[in-house]
């Protein structure tokens, strides 16, 4: 087996469901740390400055809430990708995650694929964020797009930026702020996406964009 190439902080107060996610997560190796409260989990991160953080809403002696809130006021580890598990099917509290600061939500029960694809896309762009903190008066960025000629020929301008968005690791809501327009418009831009491109399920329209649009970057010195 390689060598992991990704570190992830897993915080989840069930230790039976901590272990199950961690087994998953060590199959796709990664590597990971893990703990049941959100104090605990401020240390870890501290100490080990993980690539990406998995975490429930209820946690042992407070709540993942909480704990986010501390790691985005903490200026070296606010840039970490977040992404909250949770066993109710809440409005709510997928609302306050994401306010908060979440890079996504998954509601319980959940399926691997689901986990294993937000963690994917999500750890593009922090991979895309680490590169930019370099020191630009020695390095120089050049992006080589790997690009399905259909998607030009199909999509408007517009579908192709929110596409290059998600293959970047952007949710709904960070796309709608980044082009100013309504978290409707984005979803409604989406279903046309999946529909042009004969795409069908949940996340087949993030897979595909993935696949097809993940930028490669070459680091010349």
């Amino acid at each position: 087996m390689k060598d992991p190439i990704y570190k992830i902080l897993l915080l989840e107060e069930d230790t039976t469901l901590l272990k199950k996610i961690q087994q998953l997560l060590t199959l796709h190796n990664y590597e990971i740390i893990t703990c049941t409260s959100a104090e605990e989990g401020i240390y870890m991160s501290r100490q080990y400055k993980p690539d990406l953080v998995v975490c429930g809403v209820k946690l042992r002696g407070g709540s993942g809430f909480h704990f986010l809130m501390e790691l985005r006021n903490d200026h070296t580890l606010q840039h970490i990708p977040f992404i909250f598990i949770s066993g109710k099917d809440g409005k709510e509290d997928m609302r306050m995650g994401m306010n908060l600061g979440a890079d996504d939500f998954l509601t319980k029960p959940f399926k691997s694929k689901e986990l294993i694809m937000s963690i994917k896309s999500r750890l593009i762009r922090f991979t895309f964020y680490n590169i930019q903190q370099r020191d630009r008066k020695h390095t120089t960025i050049v992006s080589m797009p790997v690009i399905a000629p259909e998607i030009h020929n199909k999509l408007s301008k517009t579908e192709f930026r929110i596409m290059q968005m998600i293959a970047e690791g952007m949710s709904t809501k960070e796309i709608a702020q980044a082009l100013n327009i309504s978290i409707k418009t984005v979803e409604n831009h989406r279903h046309n996406i999946s529909k042009k491109l004969n795409l069908t399920g949940h996340n087949s329209l993030i897979k595909y964009a993935i696949k097809n649009l993940t930028q490669q970057y070459r680091i010349l010195s």
